[in-house]
């Protein structure tokens, strides 16, 4: 008999997931908050199901007898997650893994306490003002974050006191409580680090370099494999990745870790005990090294080992553009023939006619992008321009 696994959402991100499960043989059981999810019809069983209602959910997964859970990039479902594992027995982290994969401030703790080299910070609980007794161990510039918050919302980078209290307002409103932290900000490049952990040994499938927006905002705006590293530098990022794996007490997981590289070698940011968002785990792993992170994380789920074999050396890149700040959509003319083409991996257009372009301070802000797949770093970048001018001359603008 099929084995059946239960699968936390339908969206963009999860579509090569839910295509797993079929190249492995099982059936998809797939819930979503919304009706109309991009995934839906490439279910074998789709409930709309609330983020929040456990209860419709563990009912789902009894009636179904599914053998697993899964998710891809989301972190939303991954506490509910947590404790339909401990109720039904399913491969998933513990409660206390996705605290502190999820809170950055117990993430940070983790990290300290295990010596694992990251940036010292401070947590600020819903004062109204920072002040220069609070820094006294600390030098411009600095990052300063929600404490729990995804997608680069409320992140910026800050080069003193005045702007600390000017973007406080701000970035407060991403986090419970609002908490902040204030870190020091690392200097150099930075990258992530796709990999994955069965049985406490973690195999490194990839690593990706990132571009962001020009500071003080941090958006992810671009995405390249594998990232430009000699072998020196692969292993002093290995060694610091899977000491902050082994620091949060990941297992039996995927894990997406962002690294900066800096003067004094590679130090952790932050860590995700799941698959990389951005498409970042899906589509450009497969098509840089042909490791199918999707299935892996799967197999790992159902108990099984999962296959990391690379079977390709190429590169891959995912560009998201910008459109002008304060511009209407007017219209959109068809654009979809432009997933034809041998070298676009995937594209979308997130934005809709009759929407006002907003200046992007967070990842949702971002009115599309293209991924592209070619033979060398040069190659993909320039596709990338060439695709991401096409899809922009779909979208005619005008003034509101």
């Amino acid at each position: 008999m099929k084995k059946n696994i239960l699968i936390f959402g339908a969206g963009l991100n999860q579509l090569t997931l839910i295509d797993a499960t079929k190249e492995l043989g099982l059936t998809s059981i797939v819930i979503d908050p919304f009706d109309d999810a991009p995934g839906k019809n490439l279910a074998d069983y789709f409930y709309r199901v609330d983020g929040n209602d456990y209860e419709t959910t563990k009912k789902i997964a009894i009636q179904h007898n599914v053998a697993g859970i899964v998710t891809s990039q989301m972190e939303k479902p991954m506490r509910l997650m947590a404790k339909l594992a401990q109720d039904l027995n399913f491969i998933f982290h513990a409660p206390n893994v996705v605290e502190k994969s999820l809170d950055k401030w117990l993430m940070k703790q983790s990290f300290l306490n295990n010596n694992v080299p990251c940036a010292n910070g401070i947590l600020v609980d819903g004062e109204k003002y920072i002040t220069s007794d609070q820094l006294v161990n600390f030098r411009f510039p600095l990052i300063i974050k929600p404490k729990a918050a995804t997608s680069s919302q409320g992140v910026y980078k800050v080069n003193n006191l005045e702007e600390i209290n000017n973007y406080k307002n701000v970035t407060e409103k991403f986090s419970a409580n609002s908490e902040v932290i204030i870190e020091e900000f690392l200097e150099g490049p930075e990258f992530s680090v796709e990999a994955i952990t069965y049985c406490g040994k973690t195999n490194i499938v990839q690593i990706t370099e990132k571009f962001i927006t020009p500071f003080p905002r941090t958006v992810e705006m671009g995405h390249l494999q594998p990232a430009e590293l000699n072998a020196e530098q692969k292993k002093e990022i290995y060694k610091v990745v899977i000491e902050a794996i082994n620091s949060i007490g990941i297992d039996n997981s995927a894990s997406h870790t962002e690294v900066k590289l800096t003067q004094d070698g590679p130090k952790i940011v932050e860590i995700g005990a799941r698959l990389g968002g951005d498409y970042i785990s899906s589509y450009l792993t497969l098509h840089s090294c042909g490791v199918n992170m999707d299935k892996a994380a799967i197999q790992v789920a159902l108990g099984e080992e999962p296959d990391l074999t690379p079977t390709l050396k190429q590169c891959s890149y995912i560009k998201y553009f910008e459109l002008p700040v304060g511009k209407k959509v007017k219209k959109i003319e068809k654009w979809t023939d432009i997933l034809e083409t041998e070298d676009v991996v995937f594209a979308n257009i997130a934005v809709r006619e009759g929407d006002i372009i907003e200046e992007i301070t967070e990842s949702k802000k971002r009115p599309g992008f293209v991924i592209v797949k070619g033979f060398s770093r040069t190659d993909v970048i320039d596709k990338a321009v060439f695709f991401e001018e096409k899809l922009k001359q779909k979208i005619i603008l005008g003034y509101i």
